[in-house]
């Protein structure tokens, strides 16, 4: 019996924790903060630089591969997919910019912690939660966002692309 009651008072303690964590994260309300985002590692440069680009490394230099039978849609210029490896912690939104120039952008708004998204018409990336814009080298176009996204070198090598991710 005493088995019995150390269970449910587990179970009635776990389940009092996660409602107290629900009504914590229970939506923005009035008191929307600006998201604690990481800065991630220097990545080596705005990915859609394409001139010289560099010949890629392997996974100890940084370098993570994204074959484009992966992702279709950046097989042609103005493409674009949202590319998540968490293995190698990379949650990017790759555009291919031009003939084989790529750009690559940190996928996580650095204000409201949202997916932002690539709105081809503008050329743009855009936060659906507070409207934030970045231009494709990650730099705020406008607010209230203000600090940048971060930018990955992006090289393409036969079938598949190569981002560089410094560790």
């Amino acid at each position: 019996m005493k088995g019995e009651v150390d269970r449910r008072a587990a179970l009635r303690t776990l389940l009092e924790g996660t409602c107290a964590l629900a009504v914590l994260g229970a939506g923005c309300g009035d008191g929307w903060r600006e998201a604690i985002v990481l800065d991630p590692p220097d990545a080596g440069g705005p990915g859609a630089a394409c001139d010289n680009a560099p010949v890629p490394g392997g996974p100890e230099e940084g370098w993570v591969e994204v074959p484009l039978a992966d992702h279709p849609a950046l097989q042609v210029p103005g493409g674009a997919a949202a590319v998540r490896i968490p293995q190698a912690l990379l949650d990017v939104v790759i555009v291919h910019v031009s003939q084989d120039c790529y750009a690559a952008l940190w996928r996580i708004c650095t204000h409201g912690d949202c997916a932002v998204e690539w709105v081809p018409d503008d050329g743009v990336m855009e936060c659906p939660c507070h409207g934030s814009r970045f231009s494709q080298d990650g730099q705020v176009l406008n607010g209230p966002a203000t600090r940048p996204l971060a930018a990955f070198q992006v090289v393409r090598q036969g079938t598949s692309l190569f981002l560089r991710r410094s560790r």
